[in-house]
C-alpha cells in the first residue's frame, strides 16, 4: 500500500465482487442451457410475494395497527 504524499488525497483500494458458479452451473453453461453466467445467479430467485406488498387494513384491528406505527418505523 503507497502512502500519500501531503496534499494529496489518498488511494483507495477497488474492490471487486468474485462470484464462482459451482459445477452444476458451469455444465449448464457448457451446455447451453443458460447463455450468460450471470442467468445462473437469478434464474432461481423467488418471485415477489403479495404478502411483501403493503397491505391495506381490512378490519379494525389492522387499521388500528396500520395508524399506531412507532416514530421509528416511519409512515407508508
Amino acid at each position: 500500500m503507497s502512502v500519500a504524499e501531503p496534499g494529496e488525497p489518498a488511494r483507495r483500494r477497488r474492490h471487486r465482487r468474485v462470484v464462482a458458479l459451482s459445477e452444476v452451473d458451469r455444465r449448464r453453461l457448457a451446455a447451453g442451457e443458460i447463455d450468460d453466467p450471470v442467468e445462473a445467479l437469478h434464474d432461481r430467485d423467488a418471485e415477489p410475494h403479495a404478502a411483501d406488498e403493503p397491505g391495506t387494513a381490512e378490519g379494525a384491528n389492522d387499521a388500528r395497527l396500520l395508524r399506531d406505527v412507532p416514530p421509528h418505523w416511519g409512515r407508508r
